[in-house]
């Protein structure tokens, strides 16, 4: 998806057009209904203030949050980055950006033990609940509730595929 497509301007700002992108963006969205993870580009965007950042991008994640993944991309202004991490924080919702060698979270600021998961899930890309107590010493019931609130907050997503035993399990992604 990229952003320029559909504010129709390099520096896009405001409320008015934020809530006129998050519109055309959910209509995207809502046409590729089996497609899991989107990519919001930031190609020929100079510059985006955070209340166009929160009522578009933001908002659009929030309201997709626990089933759809998004994730920033061909962005490396600072001053615009900090503007979209203003607005994540202001609607509690984090949002991945990918970065030249890496990815970062913004948003709202994860627990040490919940960073923990989120960076190994980063490496993993997939892990089920029995797995991540596995390599991280843990219960499996701490497990699965830390991996419910981690989905429940939106950091990462949760799909149910059918285990070798027959019975569903649930398997846990990253959304970088």
């Amino acid at each position: 998806m990229k952003l320029f497509d559909f504010c129709k301007s390099n520096m896009p700002h405001g409320n008015k057009l934020g809530k006129e992108t998050f519109n055309e963006m959910r209509d995207y969205v809502e046409k590729h209904r089996s497609q899991t993870f989107f990519e919001i580009s930031f190609t020929d965007i100079e510059f985006a203030d955070s209340s166009f950042s929160r009522e578009s991008i933001i908002l659009l994640a929030k309201v997709y949050r626990s089933n759809k993944g998004f994730i920033i991309t061909n962005l490396y202004d600072e001053d615009v980055i900090d503007n979209i991490n203003y607005a994540a924080v202001a609607l509690d919702q984090p949002l991945t950006i990918k970065l030249e060698n890496e990815t970062k979270l913004l948003g709202p600021a994860l627990t040490k033990s919940n960073l923990e998961i989120f960076n190994l899930l980063k490496i993993k890309k997939k892990v089920t609940t029995s797995q991540l107590a596995s390599l991280l010493n843990m219960s499996v019931p701490n497990a699965s509730s830390k991996l419910k609130k981690l989905v429940d907050d939106g950091y990462i997503l949760r799909f149910e595929e059918t285990a070798e035993t027959g019975g569903i399990e649930f398997i846990y992604q990253s959304i970088c």
